[in-house]
């Protein structure tokens, strides 16, 4: 592929720590839509969430809470949105509204309080915004961050759809199918928002096309393609509802958490290719990316599998590499010079290759915003209790963070590696799925993990061709 020097450096916004896996949707709800909040007498931004717990307003936040539920008003509100949607309980209708909401709440941030709407539809996930969950009058713009690493898996030219359109036509499949759904979506319209959402655009998270189809085999188009599988009518139909929210969260945070990974990986190939003077290509570059993260064996002492060091330090340098290069290109006016002709001029360069050099060997922790994004990204949060975590890649334990997916991770994947709901795929696609994320298990391990969830047929003898079944 012969690309420019514009290919160093990947068109990724820097992310920051997203407090719970709802914020991702709620980010993509808000991108294409909006709600009026309610204004602040002392001119503070509006800071919206569903259970807003121990948080207080700020000299910067005025926060405010959707969940009706401690507000007889809003309450009696809500309750009879609800019976105008033909939504009727038998004994009381303020009973009926609280348990709808109290279902509704979502996964509880780590060491807090607040909590989210589960986003089924447009509506509830306009019942929280960044603001609210990130607890920042400036939050980073996620759905521009997920547009991005949407676009960096295109696979043809043409090709014009965006995460948040694909999640938008998703929900409005779910309510044009479900009239618990569609129900459930006018009554926090009319009863809670107080108005439709009104309708947003945005043609930011578009890429050059020089761009298109430029990483392959990476967790870029790994989120592609399973974003478009999720989010197709069939998959939407097959999913509860509930399910299905899930798992789009889960596509959603590997995409977040792999693609930054695979990035940080990038950078230290660059680097190290760079002082070894041997890259001439971006292909030979993209082809040498290591494993993003190691999935060691259970058989093996905790020690071993600890990712926390390893990885947090990739990150860390990358940023530093990143700088280093980015610097370096804009300085030398190099953006229109081909890709392998910079990297030898790089290379050529002895300060470069001596900040470069300390870049590698550095253990510095002056920034982690990034490591600390790609981590919750990818950590389960509370394994237990009602509002649990169950789709979480990495678990956590003192200082030690390993890679032990449970179940439901496993069916999501699995799953989605087969054409259609209700059919079989087989174990070598399985691995080929989890390479483009970056992980290479051993296969024996994979194949306990479809066992323990209750989708491989067959035995393990078969190796490779051991068959999965879709969990849906």
């Amino acid at each position: 592929m012969d690309v420019s020097a514009n290919h160093i450096i990947l068109p990724l916004p820097r992310p920051q720590y997203v407090a719970v896996p709802e914020a991702l949707t709620t980010a993509l709800a808000w991108r294409i839509s909006s709600v009026p909040l309610p204004p602040d007498d002392r001119g503070r931004a509006t800071a919206s969430l569903f259970r807003k717990g121990k948080r207080e307003s700020t000299k910067t936040l005025y926060y405010i809470e959707s969940d009706p539920s401690n507000d007889t008003q809003a309450l009696e509100r809500f309750g009879q949105a609800l019976d105008d949607q033909g939504v009727v309980s038998e004994e009381h209708q303020m009973l009926l509204a609280r348990a709808l909401m109290s279902s509704l709440a979502g996964v509880r941030a780590e060491k807090g309080s607040s909590q989210a709407a589960v986003p089924i539809t447009q509506s509830l996930a306009l019942l929280q915004n960044m603001r609210g969950l990130q607890g920042a009058k400036n939050p980073p713009d996620v759905g521009l961050i997920l547009e991005r690493l949407f676009a960096l898996g295109l696979t043809g030219p043409g090709q014009i759809a965006t995460v948040a359109g694909r999640w938008s036509e998703a929900v409005g499949h779910r309510v044009k199918m479900d009239p618990l759904s569609s129900a459930m979506d006018r009554a926090v319209a009319t009863g809670i928002l107080l108005g439709e959402p009104m309708v947003e655009a945005h043609s930011d998270g578009v890429l050059p096309g020089w761009w298109c189809a430029a990483l392959p085999n990476t967790p870029f188009s790994w989120f592609h393609d399973n974003w478009m599988r999720l989010t197709d009518a069939a998959w939407v139909s097959a999913l509860p509802a509930r399910i299905w929210v899930d798992w789009a969260s889960t596509v959603l945070r590997l995409a977040l958490g792999m693609g930054y990974l695979w990035e940080a990986a990038w950078y230290e190939t660059l680097a190290r290719g760079i002082l070894r003077g041997d890259l001439t290509s971006f292909d030979q570059t993209r082809e040498q990316v290591p494993p993003v993260i190691q999935w060691k064996s259970t058989q093996v002492h905790m020690s071993v599998r600890d990712v926390a060091s390893p990885t947090g330090w990739r990150v860390r340098r990358s940023v530093q590499v990143r700088s280093l290069l980015e610097q370096w290109i804009a300085s030398h006016d190099a953006k229109e010079s081909s890709f392998g002709d910079t990297v030898r001029r790089m290379g050529q360069d002895d300060v470069l290759t001596a900040d470069l050099e300390e870049a590698l060997g550095s253990r510095q922790r002056a920034n982690d915003n990034m490591w600390e994004a790609v981590k919750y990204a990818l950590k389960t949060r509370d394994t237990s209790g009602p509002y649990a975590d169950h789709y979480g890649l990495l678990r956590s334990r003192g200082r030690y963070l390993w890679v032990e997916p449970g179940t439901e991770w496993t069916a999501v994947i699995a799953s989605l590696c087969c054409d259609r709901p209700d059919s079989t795929t087989d174990l070598a696609s399985v691995l080929r799925s989890l390479g483009q994320l970056g992980l290479h298990p051993e296969l024996t391990d994979v194949v306990a993990l479809l066992e323990d969830a209750g989708l491989a047929r067959g035995s393990a003898d078969a190796d490779q061709g051991v068959v999965v079944q879709s969990a849906f």
